[in-house]
């Protein structure tokens, strides 16, 4: 069995060591004024990141429920970023997001499901170059029947047939869909799915962790995509497992932790040889991070933490630049929590990790530590879903020295 060391190099909130990066990031907030407020609302429920303006910087997008505009993104201008509508309209959207160009005109284009309340997934057409601020973005849909909840979506060739497909979640019919692009994909109301998997909410193992008790038996979430076996084609990681095309519409579903499947996903070679590592940790709850190595046929589980309070923002980096993945994750601050903790976990390469509090006491849901100004190192952009909503934060990381 493969052992796993973690160490804690230092707890200061937003001051990290002098070998990673320089002090003085720089902190902008809508509490102060310097970024705009997205809208009046209280819940925060999705964040996007990607440059839909194509000038090389990312943009970012964010989503609201409980308030109009439900869908706004923001675009880098000088020394802050101006905030456009993209929907006007009332959305109940949830969880979740993804983007390529679905009408192959060149730009990125949004996606967005609903949630408990809604049976729809949304795609937003960008009007790039010709944006206003106050105009919205055509919204089209890509589903608008059935079961309801639509926590996660990711956009992946998963078929190898050269085309991208769509994969999402539809916890309330209990599956995971996928879907390719129709070819006329604007002159549609709804696109034609396959079902990857479907799971029973009759009844579930034990599971790691305590979870809120609106978590449906059995639920599942989260999404990542890796070549898992070397086989050349893109796998599907989400729930506690991984999801392998076989052909003819057809996906062989292979266990990773049946104990662990509500919970964020994200996959990649964190011990260098063999195949890639998957590392989870429950969103919604209080659970562990454990990473999954491939061992003669078993996933292997390693603690990285072992409590991890609601565990809503996790993304891969390379925060260091020393060429090993390493992983950024946050905790969202619903008052389970007095200190939620922003941290950095610098890998090795062989499965070994230090670790680096960066935040402490901010609320974090679908956070990133991302590029946001276009000069190559690793940025903070902070979305809480409930706390101090309506709510954004950014981090500018000074760089090395």
């Amino acid at each position: 069995m493969r052992r796993i060391t973690l160490v804690l190099l230092i707890a200061l909130p937003i001051c990290l060591p002098a070998q990673h990066a320089k002090p003085g990031w720089q902190h902008m907030s809508t509490i102060t004024g310097e970024l705009s407020v997205p809208n009046t609302g209280t819940q925060q429920t999705a964040l996007l990141v990607a440059d839909l303006d194509q000038d090389g910087i990312n943009d970012f997008v964010i989503t609201e429920r409980t308030s109009t505009p439900s869908v706004v993104w923001y675009r880098k201008s000088g020394k802050t970023w101006d905030r456009f509508v993209v929907d006007n309209s009332p959305l109940r959207i949830e969880a979740g997001s993804a983007y390529i160009d679905i009408d192959g005109d060149g730009d990125l284009d949004i996606v967005f499901g609903g949630d408990v309340g809604s049976n729809q997934v949304w795609w937003w057409e960008n009007p790039y170059p010709d944006y206003n601020k106050e105009r919205p973005w055509v919204r089209r849909t890509i589903k608008n029947a059935g079961a309801r909840k639509h926590h996660d979506q990711l956009f992946g060739d998963f078929d190898n047939d050269g085309k991208p497909e769509l994969v999402f979640w539809n916890q309330g019919a209990n599956q995971l869909l996928i879907a390719e692009i129709p070819p006329r994909v604007k002159e549609v109301s709804s696109w034609e799915f396959d079902t990857v998997y479907t799971y029973s909410s009759d009844g579930q193992m034990w599971q790691r962790g305590e979870y809120p008790a609106w978590k449906g038996i059995n639920e599942h979430e989260g999404l990542a995509k890796i070549d898992v076996d070397g086989d050349g084609i893109l796998d599907i990681v989400g729930g506690g497992r991984w999801y392998k095309y076989l052909g003819n519409h057809k996906f062989q579903v292979n266990i990773v932790d049946a104990s662990y499947t509500f919970t964020r996903s994200i996959a990649g070679q964190f011990i260098e040889g063999d195949r890639p590592e998957i590392v989870l940790v429950a969103g919604d709850g209080t659970a562990p991070m454990v990473l999954y190595a491939w061992e003669n046929g078993t996933w292997t589980p390693s603690i990285l933490l072992e409590k991890v309070i609601d565990g809503h923002s996790i993304g891969i980096v390379d925060f260091n630049q020393d060429g090993h993945l390493d992983i950024f994750t946050a905790e969202m601050n619903l008052g389970h929590s007095e200190n939620p903790t922003a941290r950095v976990l610098l890998g090795d390469g062989k499965g070994n990790f230090s670790m680096i509090e960066i935040l402490t006491g901010f609320g974090m849901h679908e956070s990133l530590m991302i590029d946001l100004d276009g000069d190559g190192d690793l940025d903070i952009l902070g979305k809480p879903y409930t706390w101090q909503a309506p709510r954004i934060d950014i981090w500018l990381n000074p760089g090395k020295e």
